[in-house]
């Protein structure tokens, strides 16, 4: 599972970033599928929980869930930045 502290502002701007990567993230709460990938995720209290549900059994799940948090953290500094900046 990952948790990733994320403001409202961050997880809207979050959203667009991966609705350009056809990952679309509907609403505060729901489920995302990509490349045989399945996830439940939401957004409360200023928390980002995302739980993989499903994956190809070739893929490690700490693959998947490194490469999202690795993603995802590098989104919300991108979004620091830009608002200090």
């Amino acid at each position: 599972m990952i948790q990733i502290p994320m403001s409202d502002a961050q997880y809207a701007a979050a959203t667009v970033r991966l609705r350009d990567n056809d990952i679309e993230l509907t609403g505060t709460s729901g489920t995302l599928t990509k490349d045989g990938i399945t996830a439940r995720y939401a957004h409360a209290d200023g928390m980002l929980t995302i739980e993989i549900i499903d994956r190809p059994s070739l893929l490690p799940l700490s693959l998947i869930e490194g490469k999202l948090q690795s993603y995802l953290d590098q989104s919300v500094a991108y979004d620091n930045s830009r608002s200090n900046g």
